[in-house]
Formats: structure tokens, sequence, C-alpha cells
């Protein structure tokens, strides 16, 4: 309630799926309207989603910031999108109709190892169990997760050939495997003095020094091998720190790797794929230079990798079509049902505190485009075969300067764009809201929030630890699928390629041509394959002035080079049929062959020029950057209500979570922490992963 008494009006800034999410959480209690007299979104641009935004380009193609999916461990994002579903309802038939349609299980992946100089993929696939993505009911993460690597280390074992290591010692790692599922159902308390921590440290690395001499030949033993040390130095290292009753913080000012060798990892584990794919995936790298080592707090990278092994259901859950329609079109239908206000082309210019710096006082706004609705009102989404998605464009017939600013072809998502915004708007503290959150990623807080930077310590000290970092994208659509361009690992029905530890510096990679359908080609020339690819991208030198309205361009030109050169130099490990000596020989034996790309412009183009028809994107702007986890960052993230302003509530992937992992479930998070900072809804002990004993 406002302080007299009234309903509140809450102002939320940004539209990424922190804002959505607090939103969400904030009008889910029937009575919601007895405590807000309003709750209105302020979003830059025509669209939103934040770093999860996609939209629809050329023949209806999708079009996204890079590769998005769920973990499987994404305890707090995966049911609340099941709600969202049930809630929206859509009539049986319709494109994603349901959440099982929309969000799709997937227990195939791809690590890729480095083996005489050259990439080799190994293939994993996870046990599915029988834990349900929708299933709400209080659970230990911890115990889950511990719980969930000897199932899987059981698997792996179970499945292996005993010619590799030898009958004897494969019946002495069953034993071991036996026994550490006695101890994990003793109930002991998850702590150093549980009989996993003997099991582990004797059993385990007697045996592991057994297996370790004969592993240098045998692909799939050295595999078996990196599975169980790094599953089990997870566990052991997890419980001698006490991480159940100490929390996961006091480890992140050490660095991951550090942590695995202290407990006794064995240098190719720390040194192999599996342990850089939570590294990769989470672009742990100083500066975006993934030249460098990389570094991640050790709290955060064991958090992330045991529960990343305590999954509901599957391993990862894919989305069936763009994120923009499987996850953000879905929560804007719904939160607009229940009367959430949304102001599209509003774009945050600055937040002034208050002359005794105790509040925000005001907000300042640049209205990007003047609406021609009588009500005022913007209608985001267009249809693509019955899907509703959203444009790669505003939608300018909507607009009084629509005309012109599709003549310019200006960005409005871009912070560097050349748009004068035809008028300004103030918010004011007590008039337009009675309490702001500020739900817009922390690479944008040094241009928006100076006056919150001088007035806290805090909040400089946050800024200066937690790195922001620019990312690329690329994806390409092919004539062939991928077994006629030589992909030589049966898939399932229904499984897709993901990694995370293919080539840099675009190391993720996956194969997504199950999204076609929702796409719109022409009949006569369709794709029949689509990669995606993504990774960092290091950041040369301080970004330029805003007045700089070239740095976009240059930044997008930067990515397509980079791409061409890592299609000519890294697809023939991926994909050896695709070379240009294997299509067309003599050729390149190494790089793609360009013609295969689907280009429906008129004429299309040859070789090379065909990749000008493909989809590439620099993540540059200051509210998209990937926010990193580096040793000694967690302490300076703050908390959704220490803001230190008492009308100010924080969200993101950026203040403290419990997770403290750049991801989309740190990211619901966070927008579940800001309502419970707003109205003790929810309850914190529902928040799954946040530690209570750090409810400051």
């Amino acid at each position: 309630m406002a302080a007299n008494g009234a309903p509140e009006k809450i102002a939320i800034l940004g539209g990424g799926i922190a804002a959505l999410v607090t939103a969400f959480e904030l009008t889910s209690p029937p009575d919601w309207r007895d405590r807000f007299e309003s709750i209105t979104l302020h979003q830059m641009g025509w669209r939103l989603g934040g770093k999860c935004a996609s939209s629809r380009g050329p023949n209806g193609r999708i079009e996204e910031h890079g590769i998005h999916g769920f973990l499987g461990s994404y305890y707090n994002a995966l049911p609340l999108f099941a709600a969202c579903y049930d809630e929206l309802a859509r009539p049986a038939g319709k494109p994603l109709a349901t959440f099982e349609e929309a969000i799709l299980p997937e227990n195939f992946g791809v690590l890729w190892e480095c083996r005489g100089h050259n990439p080799k993929a190994w293939a994993q696939r996870f046990p599915t169990n029988d834990r349900s993505p929708r299933d709400t009911r209080p659970f230990d993460p911890l115990q889950r997760a511990i719980a969930g690597v000897i199932e899987s280390f059981g698997a792996q074992l179970l499945q292996f050939e005993p010619h590799g290591m030898g009958a004897a010692v494969k019946a002495q790692a069953q034993r071991l495997l036996e026994r550490a599922a006695a101890a994990l159902a003793a109930d002991a308390v998850l702590g150093p003095s549980h009989p996993l921590v003997d099991i582990i440290d004797g059993g385990w690395r007697t045996l592991g020094g057994l297996i370790e001499p004969m592993i240098d030949g045998d692909d799939a033993l050295r595999q078996l091998f990196i599975v169980i040390d790094h599953a089990l130095t997870l566990v052991c290292g997890a419980l001698k720190d006490d991480v159940g009753a100490l929390g996961y913080d006091r480890l992140d000012d050490e660095d991951f790797s550090h942590w695995l060798a202290r407990h006794g990892a064995n240098r190719v584990t720390i040194a192999s794929p599996l342990a850089l794919n939570h590294i990769n995936m989470t672009y742990q790298y100083p500066d975006g230079d993934t030249s460098r080592s990389p570094r991640m707090a050790a709290g955060c990278y064991v958090h992330w990798a045991l529960q990343a092994v305590g999954y509901m259901g599957s391993f990862v859950w894919h989305f069936a079509a763009g994120t923009g329609e499987s996850l953000i079109a879905p929560l804007y239908l719904v939160l607009a049902r229940r009367g959430v206000k949304f102001e599209f082309f509003h774009k945050v210019e600055a937040l002034r505190v208050s002359p005794d710096q105790a509040t925000v006082a005001s907000v300042e706004i640049a209205v990007q485009a003047t609406l021609k609705a009588p009500d005022g009102g913007y209608d985001p989404l267009v249809e693509v075969k019955e899907l509703p998605c959203w444009p790669a464009a505003p939608l300018f017939d909507q607009l009084v300067e629509g005309d012109a600013m599709k003549a310019a072809g200006v960005d409005l998502e871009s912070y560097w764009t050349p748009w004068p915004a035809p008028r300004s708007l103030t918010l004011e503290a007590g008039r337009d809201f009675d309490r702001l959150v500020f739900a817009i990623s922390i690479g944008a807080v040094p241009h928006l929030c100076a006056e919150l930077l001088a007035a806290r310590q805090p909040w400089r000290d946050m800024v200066a630890a937690i790195p922001a970092l620019i990312t690329q994208g690329m994806q390409i659509w092919l004539s062939e699928d991928l077994y006629k361009l030589g992909w030589n690992i049966p898939l399932r029905a229904g499984e897709m390629v993901f990694s995370a530890t293919y080539l840099n510096p675009q190391n993720g990679q996956a194969e997504f041509s199950a999204l076609l359908p929702y796409e719109d080609w022409p009949a006569g020339n369709p794709p029949r394959g689509l990669w995606y690819f993504g990774g960092l991208m290091v950041q040369e030198g301080a970004p330029p002035p805003f007045t700089d309205h070239d740095y976009p361009a240059r930044q997008n030109a930067r990515v397509k080079y980079q791409s061409i050169q890592y299609l000519q130099t890294a697809i023939g490990a991926l994909l050896p049929a695709a070379t240009t000596n294997a299509t067309t020989p003599p050729g390149d034996p190494f790089g793609l062959n360009f013609d295969l790309l689907i280009d429906t412009r008129t004429p299309p183009g040859t070789g090379v020029q065909r990749f000008d028809s493909q989809f590439w994107r620099a993540n540059i702007d200051p509210s998209e950057r990937y926010v990193a986890s580096p040793p000694g960052s967690t302490r300076y993230r703050l908390k959704a209500w220490d803001s230190g302003f008492s009308n100010l509530v924080l969200a993101g992937d950026w203040i403290y979570t419990g997770l403290n992992v750049g991801s989309v479930e740190g990211t619901v998070m966070s927008g579940k922490l800001a309502a419970h900072a707003l109205c003790g809804t929810p309850p914190l002990n529902a928040i799954v992963g946040y530690p209570l004993n750090d409810h400051g």
C-alpha cells in the first residue's frame, strides 16, 4: 500500500524476463488489485524479451540474440512457464497450445574433445527420470543433485563394456556405486561427515588411480573416467565444504579450477570439455577473450554444475519455436489480459534521486514514437502460421512517425541510434509511481543511474566487480539436412544437437531444423538444415559515445566477417560433407561450400556472397550484454530489496539470487525476489535455490 493506505502504482523499467516475471508474480494473487492500483512496464522499442527477444525476419524465419533453452534444473522457470501456458489456455490444435507442446524434453548433447589437435565429437545421452517440470512441491536441491550424480554415474557405468578397463575393475566400480547409493539412502546430514566423503575420497580415488593409466588410447574409458571424476569431485567437495549448511557463497573468492584441483579432480578432468561445458555455456572468459583461461567463482560453478545433474525429467528442455513466441509472447498475452499496462517505445534515459538521496524522485524517458491509436495503445504482435510472434521492426502503420522511421532504417533498440525522440516524459514519484522496479541489465547502470552511483558506494562497487560482456550470434539455413552434410552420430526421434564446447569464439552450436515448420519458406526453396552458433566477442577498448552512430554497423560487420572466417575454418569437423572439397571437388577440405546456404533473394548470391542472406548479430548494447560471475564478484551483487533507496526494487540476473549465474533461471528468480520485496509474495521458501539464511 502507498503511504496514504491506497493501492500502489508500480512502474517497472525494462521489458526482459526479469520485468515480465516481476509483473507475473505481482498479479498472480487473485486480490492483487487490492494492493496495486496499476502496474506499468516501460520498454524501449517495439518488442519485449531483453536478451531472450527474438523476431521474425524474411520468410518468417526466427532471428534470435543467441542460443536459448532451459536446463532441466531450472526449478523456478519451468513451473512458471507451465503456469503461464495453463492460464493462456489456447484452443486445442493451435500452434504451441500447451506447455507440453511448446517446451520439449531433450537428453542428447555433444561435447568436443581435442584429440591429436583435432576436434572430436563426444556424444552423451542422459537418463530420463519421473520428476515433472510442473512439480512445485518442496525439495532439497542439494539432496536431489547428489542423487542425480549417483543415478547418472550408475547409468553411464552400467552401459560401459568391461573390456576397456577389465571386468575386475568394472566390478569394483559397481561395488563403489552400490556403496554410494546405500550411503545416500541412509539419510545422513549432507555435510563433511557424510559417508559419501570416505567412499569417494578412498574408494574412487583408489579406483581412479587404477583406471587412469588405461585411458589414453581408449575414448570410451577416458570419457567415463572424466564423467565419474568430475561428478564425484563435485559431490565430495560440496560435502566437505558443507554447502548445505554454509552455502555456496563462501567459495566464491576461489576460481572453479582451483576448487576442483583442491578437491582431488584429475588434471585430465579439469582440462576436459565436461568441465568447460559449464564455463562456455555461461560465458566465463575475462573481457570476453576466449584465448585466455576462463575464470568463474567456485561457488557459482559448483552450484550450477551440481544442480544441472538434479534435473526434472530431462537434462535439457528446448523450445518448439523461437524464444520470442515460446516464452515472451505467452507472458505478454497473459499479463495484458490481467491488466498490466505496457508502454512500448519508452526508452529510460536517467533515474534521479531525491535531494535527501533517500528515494528515486523521477525517471526521465525518451518517448521514441507517437502512437496513432486514440487510446495510446500499441499492438506489438504479428502472426506467422497462426502463431503470435514479434516482428523484426516496429509496426510502422501504428506510429505517427512510422513512414519516416522506415525510410531512415533506424534501430530503436540501439543506444547508438540517431533517431531523435519526438518527445520526452518524466515519471515522478508519488504521481506516476509509488515504487519502482529497475529491471534493466547491469550494463546499462553506468549510463542510466549516474546519480544512484554517486550516492551509494555499493552501487559503484557492484558495477566495478560484475562484468557485462558482449556476445555474438550466427544462424545459417542450409539446403541439405545434417546427415547429408556428414553428421555421423545417429539421433533418435525428437533429438537435436546441442554443444557449448566447439571451436572458439562461437563455441556454442545447435542444430535447430525442428524449428523450420514454424517458419514460412517458399515451397520451391525450403531449407532442410538450420544451425545456430554463438559465443563471446572481445570488447575492443571502451565503447564509444552514443553519438557515434556508425558503431553498431562496424560491430555487425565485425561479426559478419568473423562468422565467414569461422565457417571457412570450422565446418569441416562438424559437417565434413558440407565442405567445398566434398561437394564440388577440388576445393577447400575444411571450409563450408557457401552455395549450400539458402538464399531467396533475386538474384541469389554465389559463393560467400550467399552469407549476406543469413542472420548474424552483435550484442553490444548495454542492456543486452551477458553478466559473468568471476571470482570475488558475488559479495557485490545487490539484493532485490537492498538498492539503498526506499522506493526502488531491483530485478535481473545481475542481482543476488543465490544462483548468481547469468541464465533464464537466475532471471526468473530475480523477478520472484523483486515481487517478494514489493508485497511478500512469493515467500522466499518458495523460490527454489534461494538461501534463506542470506535474507538481509
